[in-house]
């Protein structure tokens, strides 16, 4: 089942079960797929993509409304980020994520921190769905400068 069809069958579900959150996340996914193709006919890699962007625009303002001493809003937010997640690959734990950054490192040959971009692009293509600061993190531990 294309995301799309998935998402359209929550939608249905969410209104008969009067989830008012869940249904107004589920729009707004549908909407981000609806703004880029009217026709709601984008591959799912693509979808997947829209979602990912969304997913860490939400994580950016969970931390905002945190900063700003709103609660309600970043437990608000924090629903909307866990039903994302379901439509988004599961990440790597960070341990496979230390052993996905080591075999990037030995794959693409990076010596020292220079070689960073190559790097993350090694990594991203091992796994796409890893998580990027993380990895960074781990990167920057385990390359000499």
């Amino acid at each position: 089942m294309a995301i799309i069809e998935k998402i359209n069958n929550d939608i249905k579900e969410a209104m008969r079960s009067r989830d008012q959150i869940r249904l107004d996340t589920l729009r707004m996914l549908k909407s981000k797929i609806l703004a880029v193709d009217a026709r709601a006919e984008l591959p799912d890699a693509e979808v997947l993509k829209l979602f990912k962007t969304y997913h860490g625009n939400l994580k950016e303002a969970v931390d905002q409304a945190l900063i700003a001493n709103r609660p309600e809003a970043a437990e608000k937010l924090k629903s909307e980020l866990a039903i994302i997640q379901e439509f988004l690959p599961q990440a790597p734990s960070p341990e496979e994520t230390k052993q996905l950054v080591i075999q990037a490192i030995a794959e693409s040959g990076a010596k020292t921190k220079k070689d960073f971009g190559i790097l993350m692009k090694s990594i991203m293509k091992l796994n796409s769905s890893i998580d990027g600061k993380l990895a960074k993190d781990l990167a920057n531990q385990l390359l000499p400068d």
